[in-house]
């Protein structure tokens, strides 16, 4: 049975679907209800049975605000499903569209913040889990103006047999390595797609579109402070040891972030700022007093 038949069945392993939410290239999700008008769920579908169910196996797993809550998985038909907490809100993508120059330094920390803590959650697992596969389009922003992780199709252990699961990433977003053959994926990946998500949350270049060049791009955006410049540096050095072990190595610079907190640096650069006009007028003051005499 295919999708068009399930659909038009109008149900999916008993849940009533109410809207579609999303379609990727291998599964469609939508919101359902059980049965009886009852409580609203999110519903993935996908023909990639073994997909899905290592999705269901980690969502199982995880306790953590950031991820929504596993509720049931099953067969129907030709495919399986996972049911899954309802997250109402747009995507970061969506959110991104109002932001076309980037958003401000504090409300991009927030999100950062947020996101960054699932994925520090992720690596603090025993082994850890890698998510392979952050962008935008991945995390919803609730009306609370929380973030959270969807999708955790790509995620693997670091000690598991990531030769049995595909190769996963998003080009422009992942890691350079995650593209290697025979390397495995190490929690430096996802520091390397945090990096790139914070990069498109400040300028407004989407690290999946051309030119995929962000860290020259942020170099040059005059709008990103020096402590922020440094996490991005760090977040995506090409090499993978010279980035941040860990999510949770992130977490108290974005905190500081958030919270507003000022720098040597920003007091230096503001000084500067305001000697520029004089240095201005004493250039032209000494060209004129050279042409007089």
């Amino acid at each position: 049975m295919n999708i068009r038949k399930i659909t038009e069945k109008g149900s999916i392993g008993g849940y009533r679907l109410l809207e579609k939410l999303g379609e990727g290239a291998t599964a469609q999700v939508y919101r359902v209800s059980e049965p009886y008008g009852g409580k609203v769920y999110a519903l993935k579908y996908s023909t990639h049975i073994d997909r899905l169910a290592a999705e269901a196996a980690v969502l199982k797993q995880l306790r953590h605000s950031c991820f929504p809550g596993w509720i049931a998985d099953g067969r129907e038909a030709a495919g399986a499903y996972l049911v899954m907490e309802y997250v109402p809100g747009i995507t970061l993508q969506r959110l991104m569209e109002q932001y076309p120059s980037g958003m401000p330094e504090q409300m991009a920390a927030g999100i950062g913040l947020d996101v960054a803590a699932g994925i520090a959650y992720l690596h603090s697992c025993q082994p850890p889990y890698i998510y392979r596969d952050l962008k935008a389009a991945n995390v919803i922003i609730t009306p609370e103006g929380r973030a959270k992780l969807v999708d955790l199709g790509a995620a693997v252990r670091t000690k598991g047999d990531q030769e049995k699961s595909p190769r996963a990433g998003t080009y422009g977003y992942s890691a350079p390595e995650q593209f290697w053959e025979g390397v495995k994926a190490t929690p430096a990946c996802d520091v390397y797609g945090l990096g790139k998500l914070l990069a498109f949350l400040l300028t407004g270049q989407d690290p999946g579109k051309p030119p995929y060049d962000t860290m020259e791009y942020c170099s040059r955006h005059c709008g990103i402070r020096g402590p922020f410049q440094q996490l991005l540096g760090r977040c995506l050095q090409p090499d993978p040891q010279l980035r941040y072990p860990d999510a949770s190595f992130m977490l108290p610079e974005l905190s500081d972030l958030k919270a507003g907190k000022r720098y040597f640096g920003d007091k230096i650069r503001s000084k500067r700022r305001n000697r520029t006009p004089c240095r201005y007028i004493k250039c032209i003051w000494r060209s004129e007093y050279e042409r007089i005499f």
